[in-house]
């Protein structure tokens, strides 16, 4: 287990406390753009939370949330007509006061912008990427219009996805921390560009640029961009051992939203999608170690693979499930052509971002002890401190954003039906138009940056908080190991029919994790994969520990605690992923794991009580009375 040097010693049975969630205080060095000076409703477009107005929509809707949107319409115009009559009859009585303004502009073309400056297209671009001006409002009765040209924005604020069109440490709470690149030294100066230094980058922004001028000119495909970016950008970290770059698959439990209402529906479907590009650390197979200096045994691929198929463990580490090659991304890449949308680039990649986000949290938490794994308490206190980076490209124009995980806020509809629990924030922190060789050696220098990062930072939290779970799952597969030696001897049955071993596997040993349940149809043969992937890894565990098991046998079988079902409280020799050493222990798992009450911990102690002149439980006896038969 991880253990941070700054935080003070803490009992092990006493539960910690929860992070107090508040937004940090505004920048006054912060800037505030002059068109924002209005308070208006809280969108992507205000630059931090000083701005927010609080208070109710002016107007609901009363009407159910699966509405199809040919009622939504008709809902529409008749709330619209009542709003007329009512400004008519108040109008000669009262003064009218005018809240706030949406300005929509058109969604930029690219195939028409024949004489616009480049100024005048970054514009364009960045008014489309923006998306909706506010977020989604729960209840509110917004024109169908806009539900058309924003619902995709909103139906991800329902799931928890969230853009935010300028940068402020404001929108990060005080429990987390960021890391961002920057175009400027230690000192606080732009970093120059014309330093020798920089040589080297700068001639890979020359070929970058004569590239992208290339394609703008006679108007290329979406591919030509993609592959451009992966040879003149990307082109370090596909290089880079200790990544792995790959068009790759991911895995998902897609949320449905309504169309209209664009509230989650409840219902849910395992998605399967696949970025233009994937950044992610690189695992090591046995051949790796021999020749790499850089290969790591925490990131080796059967010891990620153990991790995924154990039912106590369950810890994915490929955004493919099942896979264990392209492990933890930190940065995913999303392309279009200027025949394309840049808001669907945006929407995609933070999409996946979301999903990493997800397989960081999961990794940063505690994997077992005292506490299971559903405890939600983190390794350290810097566990929380997870990030991914999003880059997307539209044509010449490019866009980074950070994103990090957190639970939903009041003011964000925590708690209401058809929200999300958790919320992911996405902000930008550099975009540009790269069609010159200083705006295109700007975008490389902050690639590198999150290069030189992902190797470093990132790489060394994934290792940290692997450890406790590659310690977790050698306690769980000597467990099953001990399980299996009243199954199988030593060297396993040989069939002279085959030639080859047969294993008596018991099978509680080889259960699939929780998460397999979702693979159905399409995925049935990955599920297949997996069964036979979770055999294998328990024979190679067999053979790891079963002198070690042997040795232990009888003082494991003697201080093992093994309870039958007692209220609602498991089989505890079935369900726990560790050695239960003590009645203490048992109590104290069967309150915080099992939800058992008072009243049923009272009852198993005066069982205890009732048994303490036999020290040796059933099942251990029955064991031992097997072993000494077969002797």
């Amino acid at each position: 287990m991880l253990v941070d040097e700054t935080e003070p010693p803490r009992d092990p049975l006493v539960r910690p406390p929860a992070p107090v969630l508040r937004l940090r205080p505004t920048v006054p060095t912060e800037l505030i753009r002059p068109p924002q000076r209005i308070k208006g409703p809280d969108g992507p477009l205000i630059a931090h939370p000083g701005l927010i107005r609080d208070q109710e929509p002016f107007t609901t809707g009363n009407y159910p949330p699966n509405i199809t949107m040919d009622q939504y319409r008709e809902l529409w115009r008749a709330d619209l007509d009542e709003f007329q009559r009512n400004i008519r009859a108040a109008r000669s009585t009262t003064e009218l006061e005018l809240g706030w303004v949406m300005k929509l502009h058109p969604v930029v073309d690219m195939q028409r912008l024949e004489g616009w400056t480049d100024d005048e297209i970054a514009l364009a671009v960045e008014r489309t990427y923006s998306g909706a001006h506010v977020y989604l409002r729960p209840g509110t009765l917004m024109p169908p219009s806009l539900v058309d040209r924003f619902g995709a924005d909103w139906r991800n604020n329902a799931r928890g996805i969230y853009y935010r069109h300028f940068y402020s440490p404001g929108w990060v709470t005080a429990d987390h921390s960021l890391w961002l690149p920057s175009l400027r030294g230690d000192s606080g100066e732009d970093i120059d560009w014309n330093c020798p230094g920089e040589e080297r980058r700068r001639a890979r922004a020359s070929i970058f640029l004569k590239h992208v001028l290339d394609n703008e000119r006679w108007k290329k495909a979406e591919y030509t961009w993609e592959a451009d970016a992966w040879t003149d950008v990307f082109g370090l970290m596909r290089d880079d051992p200790l990544l792995t770059v790959d068009k790759h698959e991911y895995n998902t439990i897609g949320k449905e939203a309504y169309p209209a209402s664009c509230v989650l529906s409840g219902k849910t479907k395992l998605l399967a999608r696949k970025p233009d590009a994937t950044f992610g650390l690189a695992t090591f197979q046995p051949r790796d170690y021999q020749r790499s200096v850089v290969a790591n045994w925490n990131l080796d691929h059967d010891r990620l693979e153990a991790l995924l198929v154990h039912r106590h463990c369950g810890l994915i580490s490929d955004p493919r499930w099942g896979d264990a090659n392209l492990v933890f991304p930190f940065a995913v890449y999303e392309a279009k052509g200027w025949d394309g949308d840049p808001r669907e680039a945006r929407q995609q990649a933070c999409s996946a971002g979301a999903v990493y986000l997800d397989m960081l949290e999961r990794l940063s938490k505690r994997p077992g002890g005292i506490w299971d794994s559903r405890s939600d308490a983190y390794q350290t206190v810097g566990s929380r401190n997870t990030q991914v980076f999003v880059f997307t490209s539209f044509g010449a124009h490019w866009h980074i954003l950070v994103g990090y995980k957190r639970p939903r806020l009041k003011r964000e509809y925590a708690g209401r039906e058809g929200m999300s629990e958790s919320v992911y924030v996405f902000q930008r922190i550099w975009s540009a138009r790269a069609v010159t060789e200083r705006k295109a050696w700007e975008l490389i220098s902050l690639i590198d940056q999150i290069h030189l990062w992902g190797v470093t930072d990132h790489r060394d939290f994934v290792i940290q908080h692997l450890k406790p779970w590659h310690e977790f799952a050698e306690k769980c597969y000597a467990r099953d190991v001990n399980r299996m030696l009243g199954y199988v001897d030593t060297g396993g049955t040989f069939d002279p029919k085959t030639g080859s071993h047969k294993w008596c596997i018991p099978k509680v040993c080889v259960r699939l994790p929780e998460w397999t349940r979702h693979l159905t149809n399409g995925f049935s043969a990955r599920q297949k994969h997996l069964e036979e992937r979770a055999a294998f890894q328990v024979k190679e565990a067999f053979v790891r520990y079963q002198n070690y098991a042997k040795a232990r046998a009888d003082t494991r079988a003697r201080n093992t605690v093994e309870v039958s079902a007692v209220g609602h409280v498991c089989a505890m020799d079935e369900e726990c992923g560790y050695c239960l050493e003590s009645w203490e222990e048992f109590f104290t798992h069967a309150r915080e794991v099992h939800g058992a009450d008072d009243h049923t911990v009272l009852f198993l102690n005066r069982i205890t009580d009732r048994n303490s002149s036999s020290s040796t439980p059933r099942r251990a006896q029955k064991r031992r009375r097997e072993e000494v038969d077969s002797d």
